[in-house]
C-alpha cells in the first residue's frame, strides 16, 4: 500500500461546485464582488475577530503584516526556529534581524521562557507558528509581549479552527491563515486570511492589498495646469489626485486581494471545516493508540484546554529505546510505502539565513529534536481507514526491525 505524506488538505465536493458555478454565471465581477466580503465576515466570526482580510495567500498576509509594522533594516524580531520558511521571508527582504528563540521540545511550539533574553532596544515584534496545529503557549508569550510593549504575529498557517484555553485561534493582535491546497481548508489550491482586532491595521492591510499607499496625505487645491476636476462623477483611475498627495510615502501596495471564486468555495470549506478537523482528530487518536503499544516512541502533547487542529501528526523517537529516528523513516518510506517528510527544517539553519550569522547551537533544543527525535506520519481527512491502520502496523513494525 502507498501512502502520500499528505494527500488532499481538505475535502472537495458537490458543494464547491455549485459555489463555482453560481459565481461563474452570475454576470458579477470575478475579481469584485459579494463573495469575499461575506467569506471575510464569516471567517471574522469564526475566529472570534474583528477584522479578516481576504488575500492571495498566507506568505502575502505575513509581508503586510511587516508593512503594518513598519519594520526595516536595523529592526530585530523574535521567531520561532521550528517554521517553513515563508513565515519570515517578507522580513529577510526588508533586512530585519531575526532573534531566534528556542522551542518546547513537547510541543515544537515557541518556549515563553526562552524569549526575554533575546530582547533588546531593536526589537519590534514576536512571531509564533502554531505549529501543526497545536496552539502555541498565547497566555505565557503574550504576557511577555505586553511587558515589552511588543505585537505578537501568529502564522496561523496550520490552525484554522484549533482554540487556545477556549479562546479561537485568530483573534489575536495579527494572525495569518493560509489556504494552500495541503492545509486544512482551501480555496482552490492558494489563498489566506489577515485577522486583526486593530481598527487602523486594518484599514491600511485594506489599502496596501489593493495597490493603495499608506503614509502622510497633503491636501491639494486647484488642478493639473489648465485641467480641473470634472464636476460629475467620473471614474477617472485618479485614484484621488485630484484632492490630495503625499507628503511622505511610508509603504506602497501591491494586489494581494483574493478573487469571487476563491472566495465563494472558501465560504463552503470554512462550513466543512469542525468536520475535516473531527476526521483529521479521529486519525491522530488512532496513532496516538499505536504509540501507546511501544516504548520506543511518544506523541506530541496537547494541553487539556485547547484544541489543536491536527494539520499535521508529529511524534517522536525515543533514542534511549534503541531506535535511530533515520532508521525508522527509512523503513517506514522503503519498506511500508509511507512518504515521509520531516517538518520543519530548523529554520536558523535555512541556506537562506547563513549570510546572517545564524550557525548550528543557536537553539539546542529545536536542533536536537529535529535531528535526533521528530517524525511525521501522513494524516489528512482523504485517508481511507486501511491506510491509517497501514501506518498504525507499519510502526509496529518497523519499531522492532530498527531496534538495537
Amino acid at each position: 500500500m502507498r501512502v502520500p505524506e499528505a494527500g488532499v488538505g481538505s475535502l472537495y465536493g458537490e458543494a464547491e461546485l455549485s459555489a463555482i458555478s453560481r459565481v461563474l454565471c452570475s454576470g458579477e465581477s470575478l475579481a469584485r464582488g459579494p463573495e469575499r466580503p461575506a467569506f471575510e465576515a464569516e471567517f471574522a466570526a469564526a475566529c472570534g475577530a474583528r477584522h479578516a482580510l481576504a488575500l492571495s495567500s498566507g506568505t502575502a498576509a505575513l509581508h503586510l503584516c511587516a508593512q503594518i509594522l513598519r519594520l526595516k533594516a536595523g529592526d530585530e524580531v523574535i521567531c520561532t526556529p521550528q517554521t517553513f520558511w515563508a513565515t519570515v521571508v517578507a522580513l529577510v527582504a526588508r533586512g530585519v534581524r531575526i532573534r531566534f528563540a528556542d522551542i518546547d521540545p513537547e510541543t515544537l511550539n515557541l518556549d515563553p521562557a526562552t524569549i526575554e533574553r533575546h530582547i533588546t532596544p531593536r526589537t519590534r515584534a514576536i512571531y509564533l507558528v502554531h505549529h501543526g496545529g497545536n496552539p502555541a503557549d498565547l497566555s505565557a508569550i503574550r504576557g511577555v509581549a505586553t511587558a515589552h510593549g511588543l505585537p505578537v504575529v501568529e502564522d496561523c498557517a496550520h490552525a484554522p479552527g484549533a482554540a487556545h484555553r477556549g479562546e479561537p485561534i485568530g483573534s489575536g493582535d495579527l494572525c495569518c491563515f493560509s489556504f494552500h491546497s495541503l492545509k486544512n481548508m482551501t480555496t482552490l489550491g492558494m489563498g489566506g486570511m489577515l485577522t486583526t482586532g486593530n481598527d487602523k491595521w486594518a484599514q491600511e492591510a485594506s489599502r496596501l492589498r489593493a495597490m493603495g499607499i499608506v503614509g502622510q496625505e497633503a491636501p491639494r487645491q486647484g488642478g493639473f495646469g489648465p485641467y480641473r476636476k470634472p464636476d460629475f462623477d467620473l471614474n477617472d483611475q485618479s485614484a484621488g489626485s485630484w484632492d490630495s498627495g503625499w507628503a511622505a510615502i511610508e509603504e506602497t501596495g501591491t494586489n494581494f486581494g483574493m478573487g469571487e471564486v476563491q472566495a465563494a468555495v472558501g465560504r463552503v470549506q470554512l462550513s466543512k471545516l469542525q468536520q475535516v478537523n473531527a476526521r483529521r482528530a479521529q486519525i491522530a487518536g488512532q496513532y496516538d493508540s499505536a504509540l501507546g503499544q511501544t516504548d520506543a516512541l511518544r506523541p506530541l502533547c496537547v494541553h487539556d484546554e485547547d484544541r489543536s487542529a491536527r494539520h499535521l501528526y508529529t511524534c517522536f523517537v525515543r533514542r534511549e529505546a534503541g531506535v535511530d529516528r533515520d532508521e525508522l523513516a527509512r523503513y517506514l518510506q522503503e519498506r511500508a510505502g509511507i512518504q515521509i517528510v520531516l517538518r520543519f527544517f530548523p529554520l536558523h539553519l535555512h541556506a537562506g539565513l547563513q549570510p546572517f550569522g545564524h550557525r548550528y547551537g543557536e537553539c539546542p533544543v529545536c536542533e536536537r529534536v529535529w535531528f535526533e527525535e521528530q517524525l511525521n506520519l501522513p494524516i489528512a481527512p482523504s485517508m481511507s481507514q486501511e491506510q491509517v491502520d497501514w501506518v498504525c502496523e507499519a510502526l509496529a513494525h518497523g519499531v522492532r526491525a530498527c531496534r538495537k
